[in-house]
């Protein structure tokens, strides 16, 4: 019973839309319908400057990625279970990018799943921050780079010699954030958008279109 407790409490605490209760208490205005319109830390930056990031990212990783296994490891005892453990991490990415407060309409999973290694394996976690930083220094294209920072997390946990658990933890988060990006929250395709280049452009770029100016400053037409 424990253990159900722990898969539906990382599920909820994932789906708590941070991004988009800062943004409505701020400004009052819904992040699906401003922006790129992802509920995610990159479209509220662009409404409300940096200062919100701050108590953003620490619910994301201390509170969505990281408390769900302290209390799994801490709580229930399950770090001598690390298949067990795994999965309450990879409901709290669920949550995070198909919420059930906002109609499955998330973000990316990546700030929880940061704060997922926070608590599994620093050093993964430090490898991650190391790659992702220095591309993003050489080309400034983070989605480029998260994506292949991500790619790389399961050789990061071999090499890091954690439990085998880790190793497949790894390449399913990695794989759910790939699904978001391109499902998105929208499942229609824009009008005229070729399929080979809008799924390069989400997979590689995180967004429809290669224009990042133009696709910041859109407004989506989204539904309550």
């Amino acid at each position: 019973m424990d253990l159900l407790w722990l898969y539906i409490y990382s599920y909820l605490v994932g789906a708590v839309p941070t991004a988009w209760v800062i943004a409505k208490l701020v400004k009052g205005v819904d992040l699906r319908r401003i922006g790129s319109g992802n509920v995610g830390g990159s479209n509220l930056y662009n409404l409300t400057g940096g200062a919100w990031l701050v108590p953003l990212a620490l619910f994301e990783v201390f509170v969505k990625g990281a408390s769900p296994i302290w209390i799994g490891m801490y709580v229930i005892g399950l770090d001598d279970s690390p298949e067990l453990l795994m999965i309450a991490p990879l409901l709290a990415i669920a949550g995070n990018n198909w919420p059930v407060f906002l109609r499955f309409q998330g973000g990316r999973g990546v700030s929880a799943g940061l704060g997922t290694l926070l608590a599994l394996a620093p050093s993964v976690l430090g490898a991650f921050l190391a790659v992702g930083v220095f591309g993003w220094a050489l080309t400034r294209n983070s989605g480029l780079w998260v994506l292949i920072s991500l790619a790389l997390l399961p050789l990061w946990a071999y090499l890091s010699g954690g439990p085998l658990a880790l190793v497949w933890y790894t390449g399913a988060m990695t794989g759910m954030v790939v699904l978001k990006r391109l499902l998105t929250n929208d499942l229609s395709l824009p009008e005229g958008a070729p399929l080979r280049e809008l799924l390069l452009n989400r997979l590689l770029l995180d967004r429809d279109s290669s224009d990042q100016a133009a696709w910041v400053q859109r407004a989506p037409e989204t539904s309550d």
